[in-house]
């Protein structure tokens, strides 16, 4: 898979072989467009959101306007990836709040609760290495959420995938000085509340996630036949996103973001169907100038 955050990208003409096709008219260029960067839209609506039907609805939003606005785009402007992924952060900034938003915003509540719940240390579960880190996968998004959507966008750009300013500050449509600190900023907050009290983050704290896998079964928020974050067979975000950055402060924050980049890059959802759907829909032929296929 290509990572369309790299600065030099190497199938940038063939996206623009893709567009050109897919404006004259041609189904299967705009299906290989769409489905070329479905995966990286889909990633960053599930972890800015943390739910999986939440995240697909977002992408299936965003794929309608960048596959109806595609005619506005101009290279001689910018490349693709700039026009498209400005797409994808606008509508994610300025989208409704989704449920986890809704209960999850502040960091000092968040916190509380965990430390609220009680230690299951003797606790045993078939299961228990898959739900231990079910959960802290899960709690690491929920630290997420805690900050506010430019803030959260910004981290997952430049903390998790390893965006460079230059390209970040395109998307967030800020200045790259105002980009680093944004970043600056939210990547030492999630630092500090969870190096605060993951016992992950420091040996010397006391929370644990295999201690608190008994209260989120006993909650019914936990399956261990249906995983909703933790997916082994999934490629990791680490192998995807093809760079790495050696300077002072990711040595310092290094193993810190580790815990982020080991996190699954999850598949999305099926969108074939959906998109042929979609084509065959005549009021959209009709806007998007397909009748002739």
């Amino acid at each position: 898979m290509n990572n369309p955050f790299l600065e030099k990208i190497e199938y940038s003409e063939d996206d623009l072989d893709l567009i050109q096709a897919s404006l004259d008219g041609n189904q299967e260029s705009l299906e290989k467009l769409i489905l070329r960067h479905q995966a990286w839209i889909y990633n960053i609506a599930f972890k800015m959101v943390m739910d999986h039907d939440d995240a697909s609805d977002i992408t299936q939003e965003i794929l309608i306007k960048l596959i109806t606005n595609l005619s506005s785009f101009d290279s001689r402007k910018g490349l693709f990836r700039t026009w498209m992924y400005r797409i994808v952060a606008n509508h994610i900034i300025n989208m409704k709040k989704k449920k986890f938003e809704r209960r999850i915003h502040d960091f000092d509540t968040y916190v509380s609760l965990i430390e609220k719940l009680p230690d299951h240390r003797s606790f045993s579960h078939p299961d228990s290495a898959l739900l231990a880190e079910e959960l802290k996968v899960g709690c690491m998004m929920g630290m997420l959420m805690c900050l506010n959507r430019t803030a959260r966008l910004v981290f997952l750009l430049g903390a998790v995938f390893e965006v460079p300013d230059s390209i970040g500050a395109e998307l967030v449509n800020v200045s790259r000085d105002n980009f680093r600190k944004i970043l600056s900023r939210s990547r030492h907050k999630v630092y500090s509340y969870m190096n605060g009290i993951c016992g992950h983050m420091n040996r010397n704290n006391k929370c644990w996630c295999a201690y608190k896998v008994k209260n989120f079964l006993d909650l019914g928020m936990m399956d261990p036949a249906h995983p909703r974050y933790s997916h082994p067979e999934y490629r990791r975000v680490k192998d995807v996103i093809e760079r790495r950055i050696d300077d002072f402060t990711e040595s310092f924050y290094g193993p810190f973001l580790a815990h982020f980049r080991n996190q699954p890059f999850y598949e999305p959802p099926d969108m074939t169907e959906w998109f042929r759907s979609l084509i065959q829909n005549e009021e959209f032929r009709r806007l998007f100038d397909m009748q002739g296929e």
